[in-house]
């Protein structure tokens, strides 16, 4: 492209001296061509601060951005309310990693494709503080239950715990899990309704938790990415995330993030949890 805009100006030039319009020509081309490749977008649903979401996943797209040769920025948003809004409008973002109703909607609504998942499945644990006599979920209508808001997959499950509408739980909506976990262990509510592995973590550290109970499982989380992404890049993403553990970059990405090593998957394995917004 260069070579042909100092050609351009050149024949300019010995045509009849147009020196100051082969420059304009020349200002007027170079900064398209440098910005030709625009940031890919990669949103993260905010099951954590946003602030901590971009900590904890920078590592991932930087790793992206090797993969690609594109940057990649992390995108965020205060709570499910404005993350579900901007899922919903058509180009929103580039990649996608998580969790399998936005999946299935993502693949139903804008033709994104799975490219990767996280090992094994994911639950939501309703859980009360270790002193509470609770066993059954039916002992907390009534009583106040945290949790991250609509249509993360904890309201979901609540949804779907209570469905009786004159036999409900108060429920008190946290912007992230760490503030759910927090509202349960001050006193603030009778219950809790979070992520099992931030359970486990919790139980495994300071505790002052109990588990009441554990929701069907679904699917790990998972990278999808728009129909805008060429197939080049797609397959870059693909080999580069599988092979993750494999090399010293994906191994320091891996750590940094704590995620396990990627594993194949494919739109079908996520078909049908979109379904799971309709309960709401």
């Amino acid at each position: 492209m260069q070579l042909f805009i100092k050609k351009l100006i050149l024949g300019s030039i010995s045509r009849g001296g147009y020196l100051l319009g082969g420059i304009a020509l020349l200002l007027t081309i170079l900064p398209a061509t440098a910005n030709s490749q625009t940031a890919l977008r990669l949103v993260i649903q905010p099951f954590q601060s946003e602030e901590r979401t971009r900590e904890i996943f920078q590592p991932l797209a930087d790793y992206m951005q090797s993969l690609t040769g594109q940057e990649v920025k992390v995108i965020t948003y205060p709570n499910f309310i404005s993350y579900w809004t901007e899922t919903q409008k058509p180009d929103s973002y580039d990649i996608s990693f998580d969790t399998a109703h936005f999946i299935d909607y993502r693949n139903k609504n804008r033709d994104f494709t799975v490219l990767v998942k996280q090992p094994g499945s994911v639950s939501i644990s309703l859980i009360v503080s270790e002193d509470a006599m609770v066993f059954e979920a039916d002992e907390l209508i009534g009583k106040k239950i945290a949790t991250l808001g609509p249509p993360s997959i904890a309201a979901v499950r609540i949804d779907e715990l209570f469905e009786n509408p004159v036999r409900q739980p108060s429920v008190i909506e946290g912007n992230n899990s760490a503030k759910v976990m927090s509202l349960l262990l001050s006193g603030e509510v009778d219950a809790a309704m979070v992520p099992t592995p931030l359970v486990s973590a919790q139980m495994a550290g300071e505790g002052g938790v109990s588990m009441v109970l554990t929701t069907d499982s679904i699917p790990g989380m998972a990278v999808s990415v728009s129909p805008k992404l060429s197939a080049e890049i797609r397959e870059q993403l693909v080999k580069g995330l599988l092979e993750a553990d494999k090399t010293p970059e994906g191994k320091k990405m891996l750590s940094a993030t704590k995620l396990n090593p990627f594993e194949k998957t494919s739109n079908q394995e996520y078909f049908g949890f979109s379904e799971l917004l309709d309960e709401l």
